[in-house]
């Protein structure tokens, strides 16, 4: 507490203060300089001068004070908190009075007659700057309304414009907000009054958010929501909130489009709104892709019975495609053999709970996720240890497809899962007919490898990798009986 009031501007203000006391004393005879005898006889500047700046003086004294004690509201751990704007409104107040007792004590003029003249320019100012005199009113009102503290977010329309941002300050004319974007925008204290603001950090800074996407009718109305709940789970990671739970519902339905509402929970001021719903839309779109559910409107030119399972369906050879060309391990082949993959694949529908893959087993196969997500679980002891997720999109497997290597680790259904797996066979008929292939399998596994053990290596490590994407290349021939071709440089 002492070391604030010690503070530089602080000890100068009180320095004067005791300076003007001395030469008041020295000079008038008395420390009070307005009630000092001789001070007619000190003439215009010492007489009236040396008391009218103890009046100025002792005023910024006060007002020092008034704020240094303020600067302890500022400390989070302070029960109450003063407003800034009732702080200047009180400094104001206080040079009101005390200049005013100055003309009254020094210069002996009556304060009623000076009130009176300036009650009537005050009416004509008032008048004429009626919005100015609002703004500093409802400024007023704002800052005594404990419902509203900077730092807290808020979600309002102003103008025709849908805005959120945080509050940053009150002032005498304005409210200063800084939006998502982080850009300041400022209101006029009036306005901003009359509008209505929904408070998202009170009474509690956890806030419900949504995010909506249309679709067509003829979907399955419960795989859309379990797609959906899959991609803001795996929103979850980005910043939303596990509890309150997040949850997916029907919005409405009008001409043939349903509307899909994404509800999810942020704690404000850590997560922006806008990016959590950037996050949750992205993972919603990735989703739905691998799922093989278009995101463009079905034009209707006539009217026909829906099909059991929809015209866009996992079940599709035309949805497997559209899926399977986004693998990073089939993305490098030609059309004509992605086309062969998806017309082999076979889709496995799993449980919740059920194993997909058991670590040691033997395999010659890959899976990729299509909807739902899985568990990789590591057995270390009585309890297994889940050790990372699997996300639509994602593939596992791919050393035992490539390679013929034992099942590294378990994997177990987290939610109904729906996963496509490519067989050894397939990939047997195309590296025969295109054996460069190889090497690029070789060098995707190598780098897969090497990107899921970095942490684990060391800066030496480095100059090992063309070397592991050798060895990776001479199992995936012998694994496969290819005839050896030219060495990779």
């Amino acid at each position: 507490m002492l070391d604030q009031f010690l503070s530089k501007k602080f000890v100068i203000v009180v320095a004067v203060n005791v300076l003007l006391a001395i030469l008041a004393v020295q000079l008038l005879g008395n420390a009070a300089g307005w009630l000092a005898p001789s001070r007619a006889s000190a003439g215009f500047i010492l007489g009236d001068g040396i008391p009218f700046l103890q009046f100025i003086v002792f005023a910024t004294l006060l007002e020092q004070v008034m704020w240094t004690l303020a600067r302890r509201s500022a400390d989070p751990k302070a029960a109450t908190r003063i407003p800034r704007l009732a702080l200047q409104i009180v400094t104001f107040v206080i040079y009101v009075v005390l200049f005013s007792s100055a003309i009254n004590l020094v210069f002996e003029k009556s304060v009623a007659t000076i009130l009176g003249a300036s009650g009537i320019i005050g009416l004509v100012m008032g008048f004429a700057l009626r919005g100015l005199v609002s703004d500093i009113f409802s400024g007023i009102a704002l800052q005594i309304d404990a419902s509203l503290t900077p730092g807290d977010w808020l979600d309002f329309q102003y103008r025709g414009r849908d805005l959120s941002g945080k509050l940053l300050d009150i002032a005498w004319r304005t409210v200063v907000i800084a939006d998502t974007s982080e850009n300041i925008v400022i209101i006029p204290n009036g306005e901003f009054a009359a509008i209505m603001v929904t408070n998202r950090s009170r009474p509690s800074p956890v806030s419900e958010y949504s995010a909506t996407i249309e679709l067509d009718c003829e979907h399955d109305e419960k795989r859309i929501i379990a797609i959906l709940g899959t991609a803001v789970e795996r929103a979850m990671l980005d910043g939303v909130l596990t509890l309150p739970a997040p949850y997916i519902r029907v919005a409405s339905v009008k001409d043939g489009i349903v509307t899909y509402r994404m509800l999810f929970c942020l704690e404000v001021g850590r997560v922006s709104p806008t990016k959590a719903r950037h996050v949750v839309l992205f993972y919603a779109l990735q989703f739905l892709k691998s799922a093989g559910v278009p995101i463009t409107r079905v034009q209707r030119n006539e009217i026909s019975r829906p099909t059991a399972i929809g015209q866009f369906h996992f079940d599709h050879a035309a949805a497997r495609l559209h899926m399977l060309s986004s693998v990073p391990f089939l993305s490098i082949l030609s059309p004509r053999d992605i086309a062969a993959v998806a017309d082999e694949v076979f889709t496995a529908r799993l449980v919740k709970g059920q194993r997909l893959l058991v670590a040691g087993d033997a395999g010659d196969s890959m899976f990729v996720v299509s909807e739902g997500s899985l568990d990789v679980v590591v057995e270390t002891g009585a309890q297994p240890v889940i050790v990372g997720q699997l996300w639509p999109g994602d593939c596992l497997g791919e050393m035992s497809l490539f390679t013929g290597a034992p099942r590294s680790a378990s994997v177990v259904a987290r939610e109904p899962t729906v996963t496509f797996e490519v067989r050894k066979d397939t990939m047997a008929h195309i590296f025969e007919q295109n054996p460069a292939l190889v090497e690029r399998v070789a060098q995707l596994i190598a780098d897969r490898q090497k990107a899921n053990e970095s942490v684990l290596l060391r800066p030496g490590d480095a100059v090992e990798q063309p070397a592991e994407a050798r060895s990776i290349l001479y199992r995936i021939r012998d694994f496969f009986r290819l005839r050896p071709g030219s060495d990779p440089a």
